[in-house]
């Protein structure tokens, strides 16, 4: 799994599922506490909100950008228990340049609560950083339906959402900055990653399509584009272990042997490259941030120049075969 980065144990939706692997990235929380004072109005300041800062890329963007007092940062969380790192991390800027608030993604009346008073307080979002995922690893037909809708409700549902609710003020006040913290696998489908892949593809798609309409408001789209980034969820999966420490998630349940030992294989074989390739919150983090200070941000940015040669090798391959004989060799 890539780029989940979530401090929450990884787990199976239902008892009776115990074959698949769907882990809560920085799906964070609900309810909203705003500063009082309608302070940092200064039109040189971006208000700019994160989905997903409970740990990981989320909380590693919001303490990189809060250091900058042209920056206020909204950084919200599913559940504000668990703040403390992102409280520990934030320091000095906290209740300063960084606020901590609540808001669920994948729940439409956390969502508008946000936004309302959000726009209360503060007038304008200037950036949205749309963050907040859930990663799946497993076999194509042990996911159920119920895992399905739980993943594209958070990643992809959730996201656009309240994308919506923004951009209708973004568009009013003619300015703005959508982010969407993609995946590798938004461009490369990583074999059984499927529903985590297939909800990468459809914002990618999206934010490309929002993208040329949205610049005539002076609004500009980005996806950005990680590896592997250091998570418990990616260790995990290195280790091969089908869930260990995280939790007893035996992905190969209820599957023939056959496709359990290419699934380890495809593992074996991805571990290494992993490992070459691998980047810290923190390294994403200065993308994002170096991405907002662009006067015209691209649609889509890569975290590292391993990434940027993927991604090229996947735009000049129109039919695909190159790059689904060289995922096939990981199975072998």
């Amino acid at each position: 799994m890539l780029e989940t980065d979530d401090t929450q144990p990884p787990h199976s939706v239902g008892s009776q599922h115990r074959n698949t692997l769907v882990v809560p990235r920085l799906l964070d929380d609900y309810s909203v506490q705003l500063p009082a004072e309608n302070s940092m109005a200064d039109s040189n300041v971006k208000v700019v909100v994160i989905t997903g800062c409970s740990s990981g890329i989320g909380l590693d963007t919001a303490v990189l950008l809060a250091k900058e007092k042209n920056f206020k940062v909204l950084a919200t969380m599913r559940n504000l228990q668990k703040k403390g790192d992102l409280e520990k991390a934030a320091a000095g800027t906290l209740n300063k340049t960084l606020f901590i608030q609540e808001l669920d993604v994948s729940k439409e009346e956390s969502i508008e609560k946000f936004v309302k008073a959000t726009y209360g307080s503060e007038g304008r979002i200037d950036v949205l950083i749309n963050n907040a995922a859930i990663g799946q690893h497993g076999h194509f037909e042990s996911v159920t339906l119920e895992q399905m809708q739980s993943l594209f409700q958070t990643n992809v549902f959730g996201t656009l959402r309240i994308t919506q609710e923004v951009v209708k003020k973004m568009k009013e006040r003619k300015s703005g900055h959508i982010i969407f913290i993609s995946s590798v696998s938004g461009i490369l489908p990583f074999p059984f990653f499927d529903f985590y892949v297939g909800s990468k593809f459809a914002v990618e798609g999206i934010a490309g399509s929002m993208a040329p309409f949205l610049r005539q408001y002076n609004i500009f789209v980005t996806n950005v584009e990680p590896g592997p980034v250091q998570t418990p969820f990616v260790r995990n999966i290195r280790k091969n272990n089908q869930g260990g420490e995280l939790d007893a998630v035996d992905v190969d349940a209820g599957v023939d042997d056959f496709s359990g030992n290419l699934r380890k294989k495809f593992l074996a074989n991805y571990g290494p490259i992993m490992q070459e390739t691998m980047q810290t919150g923190e390294d994403v983090a200065q993308v994002i941030q170096n991405c907002i200070r662009s006067e015209k941000p691209s649609l889509r940015v890569q975290t590292s120049d391993s990434i940027k040669q993927r991604a090229k090798a996947v735009l000049v391959d129109p039919s695909g075969d190159k790059m689904t004989d060289e995922l096939e060799k990981l199975l072998q």
